[in-house]
């Protein structure tokens, strides 16, 4: 049988995915009726929670998730001085900067859509809510106005028999 390369899936999340406190989880699968029996698929999954001021990562890896979180970085590590000088370029590159403007308006704007297609639905929901409250509630009335007409029947009728 021809052996895969391990793979590896990275997550960067702006929140702690799991909310137990840690900067980094790493997930490999598992028997859920035999939990401590690891599956060795080569897969192995790793989300780390940016904002995270533990700091309890390798130096060069808390260097990179700095500068994602935009905290002051030194740029000592080679890779940090690279990423630097990229953002400089692309900063700096009209194309590549109105490309983003673009995109962040158009996202903006599917923000815009959806949340007002969620404020519709609740509306709606809400609406429907107060019809069957209005419909219950005429039930009700005419559930009463029913037993006041049978009472003054009953009351004619004791009224007639006098």
């Amino acid at each position: 049988m021809n052996k895969l390369d391990d793979s590896y899936v990275i997550f960067f999340c702006n929140f702690d995915p799991f909310q137990l406190g840690q900067q980094r989880y790493v997930l490999h699968k598992h028997i859920d009726e035999i939990p401590k029996q690891i599956i060795e698929d080569g897969q192995t999954d790793i989300l780390f929670d940016v904002p995270s001021l533990r700091h309890d990562v390798d130096p060069k890896v808390q260097a990179f998730l700095d500068m994602i979180a935009q905290r002051e970085v030194e740029a000592t590590d080679p890779l940090v001085v690279k990423l630097k000088e990229r953002i400089a370029v692309v900063k700096r590159n009209r194309k590549w900067r109105s490309e983003y403007v673009r995109r962040s308006v158009y996202e903006m704007d599917q923000e815009m859509r959806e949340k007002k297609i969620r404020e519709g639905e609740r509306k709606i929901r809400d609406g429907k809510r107060e019809i069957l409250e209005g419909k219950r509630e005429i039930k009700e009335g005419q559930d009463r106005l029913k037993e006041k007409e049978q009472l003054i029947q009953e009351r004619e009728q004791k009224l007639h028999e006098n």
